[in-house]
């Protein structure tokens, strides 16, 4: 699969260390206890202190790495600005943390800053009626809900309550991070309003989750929005990249940075458009959400219901959307597909 991408190294550094990308531009890697088990953060040099991007979840772990670079590296200038990718805990969980020590502003887009919001609301929540409904709606017997529910285990949560103050922007905007001028890029798909940064000057993108060289990023209809089509959001977010630089040097999450963006663009169209036609192959009557993730996603609908409910109602509803399935919603609003 990354055989057309050209990696600027080959094994990642140690975590907690401070990496050189290029001039002003640094990579810390952090431990995760999940898959993937790290996630990348970059610290860019903005001459009287730094901005970091993304900032990892709130365990020890991560706790300690920041501690001991804010008092040992980096301890002779400021963090002055936290700058989000998005808001999942991987990401923005020791946030307030942060902010509360350094007296750092934060930025990012309007809905992610809101989506840290709703977790943290719901933090002590495991799936419970609303999602049930939302199961039994797409084909869950009931008790097939509640077998599914109570084989939820409580995990805790890594996350602390978010920023209550923010700097917002947009899709578009222009900002200074470190000694360069980044242009704002905004998508769904992974989630509600993802944040990537392009340094044109130096064909640099730092891509967060939206991008990564190794993997596909999970795309997943949430119980709150039952109707939603993120498949088509992160699709079309894929062309929209095709307008950069095909060498751009791009900078994820998770994995190691690489040249080669459009053959990565190339390889997760194809990707998901396998994945699309797996799924309709599937449907050869009349069918629904639950009956897929049961086939397609067996072990994962127990383990982890969000997910596997949720990517196969992303596929239903994409191929819904694009005329290879129809939709039905009955009297009782049970949501049903089937060939077109």
């Amino acid at each position: 699969m990354s055989d057309d991408l050209k990696f600027t190294v080959q094994r990642p550094p140690a975590y907690g260390e401070l990496t050189d990308v290029l001039p002003g531009l640094f990579w810390v890697r952090l431990p995760m206890p999940t898959i993937p088990n790290h996630v990348n953060c970059w610290l860019l040099d903005n001459g009287p202190g730094w901005t970091l991007v993304d900032c990892g979840l709130n365990t020890d772990d991560t706790f300690e790495i920041w501690d001991r670079l804010w008092r040992g590296l980096l301890r002779a200038r400021p963090l002055q600005n936290l700058t989000f990718t998005h808001a999942h805990l991987d990401h923005f969980g020791l946030a307030g943390y942060l902010v509360k020590e350094m007296k750092c502003t934060v930025r990012m887009p309007l809905a992610e800053w809101l989506s840290g919001w709703k977790m943290w609301h719901e933090r002590e929540e495991a799936p419970d009626e609303h999602f049930a409904a939302f199961m039994t709606r797409n084909g869950a017997s009931d008790e097939d809900a509640v077998r599914i529910i109570q084989a939820q285990r409580p995990s805790k949560y890594l996350g602390l309550r978010p920023p209550r103050e923010f700097i917002r922007i947009r899709d578009g905007d222009v900002i200074a991070m470190g000694q360069r001028e980044w242009l704002t890029i905004t998508a769904g798909g992974h989630s509600p309003e993802h944040a990537m940064f392009y340094c044109e000057s130096d064909k640099l993108l730092i891509a967060g989750d939206q991008i990564l060289s190794h993997m596909a990023p999970s795309v997943i209809v949430p119980s709150a929005q039952p109707e939603a089509n993120p498949m088509k959001e992160y699709l079309e977010a894929l062309t929209r990249l095709e307008a950069l630089a095909p060498d751009t040097l791009v900078l994820p999450s998770h994995g190691l940075p690489f040249r080669g963006l459009h053959a990565r663009l190339a390889q997760l169209r194809e990707h998901h458009q396998a994945r699309l036609d797996d799924a309709a192959s599937v449907v050869s009557g009349k069918t629904n959400a639950f009956a897929i993730a049961q086939e397609v996603f067996p072990r994962v609908l127990y383990a982890n219901p969000r997910q596997a409910f949720g990517e196969s109602l992303a596929h239903l509803n994409m191929l819904a959307s694009i005329g290879r399935l129809t939709r039905d919603v009955d009297a009782n609003g049970a949501i049903t597909f089937a060939p077109a």
